[in-house]
């Protein structure tokens, strides 16, 4: 029994000499407690959307359009001496045109013989629709049977040809234009930008004040 006695008392010895020997531990940090830590959340974590700022692109005062340069030259000589600006160009879409052809075969008529065919099957269901050859450039060796700006009048024919057995197509001609600005790289006063105006207008009736990219493709001076 006294052995016993003897051991437990040993055992609580070595545990008072072992809890104090233990380092000292820091501070608890508490949920509240987050100053200057740094922390990495996922952007997937993050309830609120993000804000994303776009660069607007910049806009200039500018005159125009010129249906030539030539025109915009006169301007500038006119009224623009001293005066911070530079020529802009771009292409400006016109309304399309509508053209009504037969295409050579691989193998069967071409060129004249082509032409002759397909006039006489017009020519016989009595039909008064204009046939061409084309020769050279892109629709070379075709038959055109017209271009149109309207449509419906091109699908009029287009329709009436088909009739005919003839391999007709309609293609759609998209086109454009090139018109010029002058466009001014600093601010100016309105009643010079009005004044810049009318004159521009009895030079080009169809120049005014817009506004347009300041980067916009240039001209060359």
């Amino acid at each position: 029994m006294r052995r016993l006695a003897l051991v437990l008392l040993m055992l609580n010895l070595l545990y008072a000499l072992w809890v104090a020997l233990q380092p000292a531990s820091g501070p608890v940090e508490t949920a509240g407690d987050r100053s200057g830590v740094e922390t990495l959340v996922l952007m997937s974590e993050i309830e609120r959307p993000l804000s994303i700022i776009e660069r607007q692109p910049e806009l200039c005062i500018a005159l125009g359009p010129f249906s030539d340069e030539s025109s915009l030259r006169a301007l500038a000589s006119e009224q623009l001496q001293g005066r911070d600006w530079r020529a802009g160009v771009e292409a400006e879409p016109l309304v399309p045109l509508y053209r009504v052809l037969v295409p050579p075969a691989e193998t069967g008529p071409a060129g004249a013989a082509l032409l002759t065919s397909v006039r006489s099957a017009i020519e016989g269901a009595g039909l008064d629709i204009d046939t061409y050859l084309v020769v050279g450039g892109d629709l070379d060796g075709v038959v055109s049977l017209g271009l149109f700006a309207d449509r419906d009048n091109a699908s009029n024919v287009y329709e009436q040809v088909s009739g005919l057995g003839a391999a007709v197509e309609m293609q759609v001609e998209n086109r454009t234009r090139r018109v010029y600005f002058i466009v001014f790289q600093n601010d100016e006063d309105s009643d010079f930008i009005q004044e810049s105006a009318e004159i521009a207008q009895g030079i080009d009736a169809g120049a005014g004040i817009t506004e347009k990219l300041c980067e916009m493709i240039a001209l060359p001076d």
